[in-house]
């Protein structure tokens, strides 16, 4: 029993060893990457060429569809909001208004401000009155230089009070304007943030506005490729959810990079489409010259699993060539990475 021991031990490892080679694929028969062994047929008259073509080679950056001209409609006083006859989606023209307040009190108090000017006026009138009288009568003698000197300094004073009540009364009428807020450019309003009845602070928007005519794409170019672009290039611009290209004109790169992703923003003036909007996606696309790419028409390809392979023509027959391929090309075609060479020919499915 003893002796039978390390028998048993040794057949178990041997047979151990026979499954594990089997499962490593050791007894299988092992196939050519690039080419299997023609197959005994000749081969078809239906062939294709594999084409190098140079297409121009470009780099995407990505970014963000902002207005040039944005806006954020706030007061200037402390007032209740009388009326907002915008909401958003609105478009506006030039000088429409967007926002009225309660413009009660500050009616009353221009109208008290031009009472005050009425009174310092009439106030005026007489100084300058008592004045005009009083003059002669020094030259002559018969007033005294301190009357004369207290008609000059009622005068001066008078003068004074009007000025002040017309810059108070002009300060009255310049506070009533803000009553009123009209829309800056012509554009369409993003968002209403407040509603009549509520009270306007001096600094809290109240609207946004944005010019839908004058949009752009602001996009992240890394530094070695925003050197070469200049103010007023053309570009191409894609917007992903539209499934769209525009021309886009570069219209301000910013002087400073990013430290984090060392990148330039580049702003890029899109034309008007009524389909556009802030804070869409899009990409800009900077051409960087030209690049070759291999391609074999989509028909000739075929696919089992994940394996891509071709027929091609031998003189001995048909053989299968097993490929590489990035995706689908332009026109029916298919760019191949590896397993082909320019010049070779493929057969065509029947």
């Amino acid at each position: 029993m003893k002796l039978n021991r390390p028998l048993t031990v040794l057949a178990a490892l041997g047979l151990l060893g026979i499954v594990m080679a089997y499962l490593a694929g050791f007894f299988a028969t092992k196939i050519d990457p690039q080419s299997t062994a023609p197959e005994p047929k000749s081969p078809a008259d239906n062939t294709a060429m594999v084409v190098t073509l140079q297409e121009p080679l470009v780099e995407q950056a990505t970014g963000t569809l902002r207005a040039r001209n944005e806006a954020v409609i706030s007061a200037r006083i402390l007032a209740t909001i009388a009326a907002i006859p915008v909401r958003a989606g609105d478009s506006v023209a030039e000088g429409e208004t967007l926002v009225e307040l309660d413009s009660r009190e500050l009616e009353a108090r221009l109208e008290q401000q031009r009472q005050a000017v009425s009174a310092a006026q009439a106030q005026l009138s007489e100084a300058e009155a008592a004045y005009q009288r009083i003059r002669p009568l020094a030259r002559q003698g018969v007033a005294t230089a301190a009357e004369l000197d207290r008609a000059e300094a009622a005068l001066g004073s008078t003068r004074a009070q009007l000025a002040r009540a017309r810059q108070a009364a002009e300060e009255a009428t310049t506070a009533l304007s803000y009553a009123i807020l009209p829309a800056p450019f012509p554009g369409r309003v993003i968002d209403r943030l407040a509603d009549p009845g509520d009270t306007a602070v001096p600094g809290q928007p109240l609207l946004r506005l944005y010019d839908p005519d004058q949009l752009r794409l602001e996009a992240s170019v890394r530094e070695s490729l925003a050197s070469r672009l200049e103010r007023g290039a053309t570009l191409t611009a894609r917007i992903d959810a539209l499934e769209l290209e525009l021309p886009a004109t570069v219209d301000e790169i910013v002087p400073t990079a990013d430290p984090g992703s060392r990148s330039f923003l580049v702003k890029a003036a899109l034309p008007f489409r009524a389909d556009l909007y802030p804070g869409m996606f899009g990409r800009l696309l900077i051409p960087l010259g030209t690049v070759a790419r291999l391609y074999v028409p989509q028909e000739a390809v075929a696919r089992f699993g994940q394996l891509e392979f071709v027929q091609v023509p031998t003189p001995q027959g048909t053989a299968r060539r097993y490929i590489r391929t990035a995706g689908p090309g332009a026109e029916g075609r298919l760019e191949v990475l590896s397993g082909l060479s320019e010049g070779e020919r493929v057969i065509l499915p029947d």
